[in-house]
């Protein structure tokens, strides 16, 4: 089930779960009062939120996915190159990967659901976020290094080799950005880990940054799986 709110929603839910900083999606400017007055009254009528003496009680199912979001360190955030939507956030800790993204439908509100790890990659994969690779056929000893080396712009090259430095508006701009997946400290957005997936003629490739390091592989959906798995296994 999915469920669609406007920014001011979802911040009267986060507030309500005790949540009071997370990376992701943000007005980033102070609501008025009287707007969140009547967010809350909106939803405590229409049963998202119940009064229970001086505290707002968020409902089922929300309630579920919020303490997800709670209970998370890291946020995955899911980006598609030259800002195509939806943009991603998800958020897991024991119970199901909770993603917030963009809606389809209307780019100022934002969808929330959950998922188990099959659907969460299965998603991905319709999504094209994950695509499937352009080669199809074994290549042999093919010197993908050296493709890479002579097919990556000078300027991207840069961005991949400051390793987590780099800001993914950088990136975004660049057209042979596929789509960035990026491992965040949940509170301050700190970048821990990055995949970044580049669009060439040829074939994807797969660019892995920690720290001040980066490696370049070719791409295929089952690597990809596996990084990002090994991502949630680190750092849960």
């Amino acid at each position: 089930m999915i469920d669609i709110f406007d920014l001011l929603e979802f911040q009267v839910l986060a507030a309500a779960r005790g949540i009071e900083d997370y990376y992701g999606f943000t007005t980033g400017e102070e609501a008025a009062s009287e707007d969140v007055y009547y967010t809350v009254y909106q939803m405590t009528r229409s049963g998202i939120l119940k009064q229970e003496g001086e505290a707002l009680v968020i409902q089922p199912p929300a309630s579920c996915l919020m303490d997800e979001i709670a209970a998370a360190a890291y946020v995955l955030v899911i980006d598609q190159g030259q800002y195509e939507l939806p943009r991603q956030c998800i958020y897991h800790s024991r119970g199901p990967y909770v993603c917030l993204e963009s809606c389809s439908t209307d780019p100022s509100k934002i969808s929330l659901y959950g998922m188990d790890w099959e659907s969460f990659i299965l998603q991905l994969k319709d999504l094209y976020q994950l695509p499937p690779p352009y080669l199809t056929e074994e290549v042999g000893d093919y010197d993908f290094a050296g493709y890479w080396e002579d097919h990556i712009p000078k300027g991207l090259k840069r961005l991949l080799e400051a390793g987590c430095q780099a800001e993914i508006e950088d990136f975004l701009d660049c057209p042979q950005i596929y789509s960035v997946f990026t491992l965040r400290d949940k509170i301050n957005g700190k970048i821990f880990k990055r995949m970044v997936l580049l669009d060439l003629a040829l074939e994807f490739c797969m660019a892995l940054q920690e720290d001040g390091a980066v490696s370049l592989e070719r791409y295929t959906p089952e690597r990809a799986e596996k990084v990002l798995e090994a991502w949630w296994r680190d750092e849960g």
